[in-house]
């Protein structure tokens, strides 16, 4: 398994600030250099690169962002873009020649140490543990980070590694739907949602880009974790969940643009990231399978009908009448691997 968690540095003062950009600014021309070259090269299958450029920066630092310019080359060649990939220096991969963990007990408890940059210049810069990054404490560290800025601030991007537990031998088997007016819905008719229809309108009503459009992006993410951290996973072996694939781009033409607007901020790929990461740790299976007719079908006997769901309710000539989205997610524990139905 593979985590990670964002450290900021912009504790840091001023004047190390000042530096900090100074550093930014020639590793990102050292990077374009280094694009230029490997593109009239042509250079796409070497395992480094075997030339430098003109810099202040030392030799490893060199070295490293050389390697960085050539997977940057070769994914632009592996997408068959045939335009030169332009490097906008947002991120920078580092690893532990250059960064360094030093913690302490006082008002910050964590201190960055970068070094072996050139010109014998180091940088100690203060950082905070959060929750989120005390969650890996006990993982192995990565001796790979990510040295990025957002939104004006630095951040250190910290990836923890730690062994996937096995999945149990032993536990019932569940089905979630996953929806635009509840979040989830299991086979076992729980709702898993902290009021996420509320916050898609509020984004929608944000203008994109703007402070509060990007606050509102935020406040739905922390909805997103909240709700599926309340889902019980103890007695739980596998857990069956939609594929889920350019559902946005089918409803173009179909639905009022009002409504795609909204539709635009339900972000389905970061639920069903979240609920894999919990799986993996919890040791419980993931199994994603096709939707297709899952809410048409009846849960108890069987029957294909669109007609039988209508809005919420799903009502079925056999008898059974119950929330939609509840049948959906019978219908797709149906579809497990564990599955007595399967």
């Amino acid at each position: 398994m593979l985590r990670k968690a964002s450290l900021s540095l912009g504790y840091a003062n001023a004047g190390k600030i000042v530096v900090l950009d100074t550093l930014v600014e020639e590793m990102t021309r050292v990077v374009r250099l280094y694009i230029d070259e490997l593109w009239e090269r042509q250079d796409f299958r070497s395992t480094f690169v075997d030339f430098k450029v003109d810099t202040w920066l030392s030799a490893r630092l060199q070295q490293c962002l050389g390697k960085q310019a050539l997977e940057t080359v070769k994914s632009q060649r592996k997408r068959k873009k045939r335009t030169k990939p332009y490097f906008k220096g947002a991120a920078f991969n580092l690893d532990s020649r250059f960064v360094d963990f030093q913690y302490g007990n006082n008002s910050f408890d964590i201190w960055v140490r970068l070094s072996s940059l050139g010109r014998r210049l180091q940088l100690r810069l203060p950082a905070k543990a959060h929750a989120h990054y005390n969650k890996y404490r006990d993982w192995s560290k990565s001796k790979s980070v990510r040295l990025l800025k957002r939104r004006g601030t630095y951040f250190l991007e910290v990836f923890f590694e730690k062994q996937a537990p096995d999945v149990k031998p032993v536990g019932v088997t569940v089905g979630v739907d996953c929806g635009y007016k509840q979040l989830l819905v299991s086979s076992d008719a729980r709702v898993y949602d902290v009021g996420l229809e509320q916050c898609y309108e509020k984004i929608a009503r944000k203008i994109q880009g703007s402070k509060a459009f990007k606050r509102a992006l935020i406040e739905r993410d922390n909805l997103i974790n909240c709700s599926l951290n309340a889902m019980p996973l103890g007695e739980v072996r596998e857990v069956v969940c939609e594929n889920l694939k350019n559902l946005k781009k089918e409803t173009r033409g179909r639905l009022n643009k009002k409504f795609v607007n909204k539709l635009q901020r339900w972000s389905y790929a970061k639920v069903l990231t979240k609920l894999q990461y919990m799986t993996e740790e919890a040791g419980v299976l993931l199994t994603r399978v096709n939707p297709a007719y899952t809410s048409q079908r009846c849960c108890y006997c069987g029957v294909l009908c669109g007609a039988n769901r209508r809005g919420k309710s799903y009502a079925c000539a056999c008898g059974n009448e119950m929330d939609a989205d509840v049948n959906a997610a019978i219908n797709l524990s149906h579809m497990g691997v564990y599955s007595p139905h399967a």
